[in-house]
């Protein structure tokens, strides 16, 4: 049986269109916003595994980080409309940000998931998670 979108010239064109749109979309984004993007997939689909290895899945935790990860990208997003008028490459100083918190989170992840986390990492997240502690609890202006 062939597929409806193989068999179809206008589901080809149209999977073709889309592909194209999308994968052009993905490559006009800094290397920053990428490795941001990624981090956060992988964070989500390690996330899911802590949680179905620690038998506490819950829908509620998932759409808060999902809030998170949107509340993000809306604000890696604005920085980079601000960023073309500005000296400073403050895309990527944002998005390598929240790039960092996510690979903590994702060592996290693992961690709650059974793999075993080396000693230097560890070390390296405390430390890491010490000094945005207080930047946390700051209230807003």
């Amino acid at each position: 049986m062939h597929h409806v979108l193989a068999a179809h010239p206008f589901g080809r064109w149209l999977f073709g269109g889309i592909t194209g749109f999308a994968f052009g979309l993905w490559m006009g984004l800094d290397v920053a916003v990428r490795v941001l993007v990624l981090l956060m997939a992988l964070d989500i689909a390690t996330g899911l595994a802590a949680a179905f290895a620690s038998k506490t899945l819950d829908s509620r935790v998932g759409w808060r980080g999902m809030s998170r990860k949107v509340v993000t990208l809306g604000v890696v997003a604005a920085v980079a409309v601000i960023d073309p008028h500005v000296a400073v490459p403050l895309t990527q100083v944002v998005a390598g940000f929240y790039a960092a918190s996510e690979l903590t989170s994702l060592a996290e992840n693992a961690a709650l998931a059974g793999v075993p986390i080396p000693r230097a990492l560890r070390e390296a997240l405390r430390q890491w998670q010490e000094q945005e502690a207080p930047a946390r609890e700051q209230p807003d202006p």
